[in-house]
């Protein structure tokens, strides 16, 4: 009578010490494989957890990031032009919220005055952005965006008018 009750719990504790032991050997052998590998897993993780914010909490194009960006753009451009001094920007856009193009003057190294229009690309968006399917408009959703135009469609105009005044200066160069 005795042994029925003894042989359930040797069987338990057999059952328990096995699943044990099985699980503290599958903690250590994750410990040691994290220890070792560390530099591998540590940046992987920071770019899925950036990936996971830039694809469910995207940064708004608002006038703030405009303002930023079209700062930066400046400080391109003036940087190209080997720092130019009495650098100003006469006139600028962002066209499609990368491209940025200004009609600028500067003096040059000879004591020069120049008045051109140049133009850089600033690529401030990450690469989740560029693989998002958005969905179409509707004909009257697409009349009522060309008509009255978001800050981004304004910016996009004043963009590719300086984009022609370029092309219009250029092709003067050309033929003269």
């Amino acid at each position: 009578m005795w042994v029925k009750p003894f042989v359930k719990s040797i069987l338990l504790i057999t059952v328990f010490r096995t699943l044990f032991y099985q699980f503290l050997l599958i903690v250590v052998g994750l410990a040691i494989g994290f220890t070792l590998n560390a530099e591998y897993i540590g940046w992987k993780s920071s770019i899925v957890a950036q990936s996971f914010n830039n694809i469910f909490f995207p940064v708004e194009f608002d006038q703030d990031v405009c303002r930023k960006l079209k700062g930066w753009g400046a400080f391109r451009i003036w940087a190209e032009l080997d720092r130019p001094t009495n650098f100003k920007i006469l006139e600028d856009g962002l066209a499609a919220e990368e491209f940025y193009i200004a009609k600028i003057s500067y003096t040059n190294s000879n004591g020069k005055t120049i008045t051109d229009i140049k133009s850089t690309r600033i690529r401030w968006k990450p690469w989740e952005y560029y693989y998002t399917d958005p969905t179409p408009l509707t004909e009257e959703e697409l009349w009522g965006y060309i008509d009255n135009g978001t800050l981004n469609s304004k910016e996009t105009d004043k963009a590719f008018k300086l984009r022609k005044e370029k092309m219009l200066n250029e092709s003067a160069k050309i033929r003269t």
